[in-house]
């Protein structure tokens, strides 16, 4: 009966043991859920993450399009000298690659306006410019030196 006892005893003492080893399996079991449902959730930001950083690149990229458009669209920025063939007036002026030249001619023209009364045609490098052409077409460079003559009557 002693024997009996002391069996039961250890069996509930085991049964005790085997309850809390449970209960610390089921803590951890609880714990790796936890972590695995913190993990989905970090998966899932980081994803979103991703997602929002393409669309963010893909928008970045249409507006350094759109930018390089607009640049090209706005020409380069450049500066002509104008001499006058009798050498008395040399002034740098400050242009698109883009602009047609007569615009640029005009402001020469009303900036000194005595020169409107004359028979001009204009050179550049030895070449005859075409007033209704840009800078670009009729091969005129930043820091050419544009001569303004005068047809002889």
């Amino acid at each position: 009966m002693n024997q009996l006892n002391e069996e039961k005893n250890k069996n509930k003492k085991l049964m005790e043991e085997l309850n809390k080893e449970k209960l610390k399996v089921k803590e951890l079991n609880d714990k790796i859920k936890k972590y695995e449902n913190s993990n989905n959730e970090y998966i899932k930001k980081i994803k979103e993450m991703e997602k929002l950083i393409k669309s963010k690149n893909s928008e970045i990229n249409k507006l350094k399009s759109k930018k390089d458009k607009n640049t090209e669209a706005e020409g380069e920025t450049m500066a002509i000298f104008f001499t006058f063939i009798n050498q008395d007036i040399h002034r740098p002026i400050s242009c698109k690659n883009i602009d047609t030249f007569v615009k640029i001619e005009e402001k020469i023209y009303n900036e000194y306006p005595k020169y409107k009364d004359y028979n001009t045609y204009l050179t550049v490098n030895g070449n005859v410019i075409k007033r209704f052409k840009t800078l670009e077409e009729n091969g005129i460079e930043d820091g050419n030196t544009v001569i303004v003559n005068i047809y002889e009557e």
